[in-house]
């Protein structure tokens, strides 16, 4: 699939990982001649699954492959879409790469004892991409930008806009409402105004097409622009109320409980997600210290938001 019209909008195809995977998404931006992936998954063969859906989706050729963050479940299989497509580059912005280089050796050692077999060892690093766009050989109508560092469940994420598309590549600064959302990187008020600050700018581009950074493939979840950003924004609502601005800080089995219990839905590796939180900020919880390693609480709220002129 792909227009052959070099005025014709680019078109964005998802795939979504396996729930072990933690349902992340994987963007196929497709142009008149060329492909590009956003965000490749996290297991072996959710990349094979990816590298099956590519060859279904469309004939083009991949030339290219962008990481929005750090995280290991939006890059580690990068590998698997590689051989299967040598002439691509795989790239991430330069404060991506960082991020990368900063967790690399740790997560590497971390996520291989959990998932034995199941990970590329040794995953391939992003190159750094020095520019604030690209364009698709082919459709010079459609330039795609590259929105960063913004907050996002981390810190220096990039969102991919796709302004005559009016689409946005959102990595993990948007969770679907099947899933819970990843807070437990969000260790002030700072990190949090900073999140909250993203989505007003995502919404003030009004896309009308979002693309969240997870998504269940199953029980026919589809993609919901206002829906997801609404998720997102009552998500960090309840984090703020029970977490950051809590008068005393909450038990491990109080978190657990709210926030399964107000996020019913959200189905999709609930266990992980919550038990990470809960651990985090509950009292007398375990701390998970393989996932310190960017020193946030140095991060301003002034460097945080330092795209925000005022």
């Amino acid at each position: 699939m792909g227009s052959k019209d070099q005025n014709a909008p680019l078109q964005t195809f998802i795939h979504s990982a396996s729930d072990e995977g933690l349902s992340s998404i994987t963007t196929l931006i497709v142009g008149s001649k060329n492909a590009v992936l956003i965000d490749p998954p996290h297991l072996i063969a959710d990349g094979k699954s990816v590298v099956k859906w590519i060859k279904e989706t469309t004939t083009l050729p991949l030339k290219a492959i962008f990481v929005t963050h750090h995280h290991p479940d939006h890059f580690y299989s990068a590998d698997i879409i590689l051989d299967a497509f040598p002439a691509a580059k795989l790239y991430a912005a330069p404060y991506v790469r960082a991020g990368i280089d900063r967790e690399y050796d740790d997560k590497v050692v971390y996520w291989n004892e959990m998932l034995p077999g199941k990970m590329v060892e040794r995953p391939r690093k992003p190159e750094p991409y020095p520019f604030s766009f690209f364009v698709i050989d082919g459709n010079p109508e459609s330039p795609i930008m590259l929105l960063g560092p913004v907050q996002g469940d981390t810190v220096d994420h990039t969102l991919f806009w796709l302004p005559r598309e009016k689409t946005i590549i959102c990595g993990d600064a948007v969770y679907a409402r099947s899933t819970h959302v990843w807070c437990d990187e969000v260790e002030t008020a700072h990190l949090l105004v900073a999140w909250q600050k993203t989505l007003d700018l995502i919404e003030s581009l009004s896309p009308t097409k979002v693309i969240p950074g997870h998504l269940s493939r199953g029980a026919g979840w589809e993609l919901d622009a206002k829906a997801d950003l609404a998720h997102t924004r009552k998500y960090l609502d309840l984090f703020a109320e029970k977490i950051t601005y809590a008068a005393k800080k909450p038990t491990v089995d109080d978190l657990t409980k709210t926030f399964s219990e107000s996020f019913p839905q959200a189905k999709v590796a609930a266990d992980f997600f919550i038990s990470h939180l809960a651990n985090d900020f509950g009292e007398g919880g375990k701390v998970w210290e393989e996932n310190k390693h960017h020193n946030v609480g140095a991060r301003t709220e002034e460097g945080l938001l330092g795209y925000i002129v005022k």
